[in-house]
């Protein structure tokens, strides 16, 4: 089992294929595991894939101490160190996608590309736990709050009733290795703690931004099609594309569309 003792911490990872490196990072509290189901056999055909288990998820070390997005970060340029790669293409989802931005804002060397999904720079008016997770964490209970709020933030209502299957597919990956609820909201006030909205002008790394046309769900103070907006607006050069029709999970819901997307974004580098 590929571990890596890093920053105090022991992080999982694994790599798929040949070419180009090409990092995902995952939503929060979500370890690498969801990226195996379309977006490593797709991208292992001409990539070098690496995925990894932020500590504090999947196979991972989970130590009980304060985590940032800055964190998990340098965990990750760490991994890359130990691969020996000197520049990747690095695509974070949600989460994921504010961990790349400090990737991108604090090594810029170290980044080909930076595809944002579904992500934004800061949450104003929300940055400790929202009222909102906390009610239905303790109203619904853990696992079911994960189950329910996957789906209803992830798949939009018809996709959920015409492919049941697959949902669920995507729910036993999900939650096949959750850890401890210590570590969802220790992974959710780092999200919430996340802020870069004053430094998005330093981005100079080519960007694409993707959001599904309907991610319009609010757990905190604003959505994610919201910013992504704002990203799109504060990246110089940054692209936006919005995909029809999908809401969070657009990488598990309509994989080939975020893919297609993807390497048009890639073939014009």
């Amino acid at each position: 089992m590929p571990l890596l003792d890093v920053n105090d911490t022991e992080l999982y990872y694994e790599v798929h294929g040949q070419g180009t490196p090409f990092l995902f990072l995952s939503e929060t509290h979500c370890d690498g595991e969801v990226w195996k189901i379309h977006q490593v056999p797709e991208f292992s055909r001409d990539h070098r894939v690496i995925i990894m288990d932020y500590r504090g998820t999947g196979r991972s070390a989970k130590p009980s101490i304060p985590l940032t997005t800055r964190m998990f970060a340098e965990d990750a340029l760490a991994l890359l160190d130990h691969l020996e790669v000197p520049e990747a293409v690095v695509c974070g989802h949600s989460m994921g996608g504010r961990v790349a931005q400090i990737m991108a804002l604090e090594h810029p060397s170290r980044l080909k590309a930076l595809i944002l999904a579904s992500t934004g720079a800061s949450f104003p008016n929300t940055p400790g736990i929202p009222l909102k997770i906390a009610t239905e964490m303790v109203e619904w209970g853990y696992d079911k709050y994960v189950r329910d709020h996957s789906i209803l933030v992830g798949f939009t209502d018809e996709f959920a009733a015409r492919h049941p299957d697959r949902v669920e597919n995507y729910l036993r990956v999900r939650m096949a290795n959750m850890g401890p609820v210590e570590f969802y909201f220790r992974h959710l006030l780092a999200r919430q703690g996340h802020d870069t909205s004053g430094r998005l002008g330093e981005i100079r790394t080519p960007t694409l931004i993707l959001v599904g046309e309907d991610d319009r769900n609010v757990t905190s103070d604003m959505s994610h099609r919201t910013s992504a907006e704002i990203l799109e607006k504060g990246i110089p050069g940054a692209e936006l594309v919005v995909l029809p029709g999908e809401r969070h999970s657009y990488f598990f819901a309509s994989p080939e569309a975020a893919h297609t997307a993807i390497r048009d974004f890639l073939a014009r580098l």
